[in-house]
């Protein structure tokens, strides 16, 4: 689930924001400020160790935690653990909230439940809100956020309920609450302000309103230029467009910023219909080693990518591993596509039929859950 991080974090962002003195807003230019922040924490929590101050701990985990989403980058998930290592041998009780936190950003929500446990007077609505959502209660979900809305109608929680309606297959009520959101939300991180927009380009895309959509993820560039999330988001719409090698510069963009493997997958798909079969075949060879070495919380893009390149048994086996972590409808729609293509319509059929009846309602789940039918009957 989408969402604003808390206060510490985006603290962190307007520090790094503030590094630039002409106000210039660029994502480069967080990325650096935010990195130069967390450096600095980071001596100050050495220079606590003999007082075991929380405060350089928290921030340090809050900040990595805020990397990873800002960034892309995985090995934050595992900076944060340290920093939270650190959080827990200075504190007298358990920092649950942030054990939980970590555990949800990996997909782990029996983990993160198991955390919330620890501290039953701690109050958790909108972690367990997500907890209830990643394991497929979605009205326990819906109630909790209801309430928490009702009590604390902040842009956070419209933005979780936008984001739940858009799974739930109302698109325009998602738009409405993201509007809502928007206009609740009163700092200047450029970040946020150009998820904003992006979340409402990611709503156009899937009803194909692609125009629309290129212009909301431009527009989301505009609030935070060179924002890789925003540009390969851009790079698919312009490729559904027919404009390819816009597309490829794009991507080459966030492959240079990121390396991961969905983007060099789609690019090798543009060379390939260049006719360039070799950089094709480099590039999807580099997507495949960058698949290898994912992290389990990020099965969704591998699951794909061997499902379009094989081995589907590699493929069915990732979908396996992450609706077991995480059985709700988006990880059920994968596993139902991996179950179709190793000839097993009844098993999808089994595996996504109960989502949907509970609310889970995306374009793609109907559509696999349509040809699993489908294939199902006789002809």
């Amino acid at each position: 689930m989408a969402r604003f991080r808390n206060a510490a974090a985006l603290a962190l962002l307007l520090v790094a924001a503030a590094v630039s003195a002409q106000g210039s807003y660029d994502y480069a230019t967080l990325r650096t400020g935010l990195e130069q922040r967390l450096e600095t924490l980071q001596q100050r929590l050495l220079d606590t160790a003999h007082n075991r101050d929380l405060t350089p701990a928290r921030e340090l985990f809050q900040g990595w935690l805020y990397h990873a989403r800002l960034t892309g980058d995985t090995g934050s998930w595992q900076r944060a653990a340290t920093a939270l290592v650190q959080l827990e041998q200075r504190s007298l009780t358990p920092p649950c909230s942030e054990q939980a936190q970590l555990a949800l950003a990996m997909h782990q929500p029996t983990r993160a439940a198991t955390a919330l446990e620890a501290c039953p007077d701690l109050d958790a609505v909108r972690l367990q809100a997500d907890i209830d959502l990643y394991q497929g209660r979605y009205a326990e979900a819906v109630a909790g956020m209801t309430r928490l809305l009702n009590r604390s109608p902040l842009p956070e929680h419209f933005a979780w309920m936008a984001t739940w309606r858009l799974y739930s297959g109302s698109p325009q009520e998602a738009h409405a609450l993201l509007e809502a959101a928007e206009t609740r939300y009163h700092n200047r991180n450029p970040h946020q302000l150009a998820w904003f927009m992006l979340q409402r380009g990611i709503i156009a895309l899937e009803q194909r309103d692609l125009q629309r959509a290129r212009i909301l993820f431009e527009q989301s560039l505009e609030r935070l230029p060179g924002w890789w999330l925003a540009q390969e988001h851009l790079a698919e719409t312009l490729l559904l467009q027919g404009e390819s090698a816009a597309a490829a510069k794009l991507y080459d963009e966030v492959i240079a910023g990121t390396g991961a493997g969905e983007f060099l997958a789609a690019r090798a798909g543009i060379a390939r219909a260049d006719g360039d079969e070799a950089l094709a075949d480099d590039l999807l060879q580099r997507a495949r080693a960058n698949f290898e070495q994912r992290p389990a919380a990020l099965a969704g893009h591998a699951v794909e990518f061997f499902l379009d390149h094989g081995p589907a048994d590699r493929a069915l086996a990732l979908a396996r591993a992450d609706y077991e972590a995480r059985p709700f409808g988006a990880s059920a729609t994968l596993l139902a596509r991996a179950l179709l293509a190793a000839g097993d319509p009844a098993g999808a059929v089994a595996v996504l039929q109960p989502e949907v009846e509970h609310g889970w309602n995306t374009p793609e789940a109907q559509r696999v859950l349509a040809e699993a039918n489908t294939r199902l009957t006789p002809p």
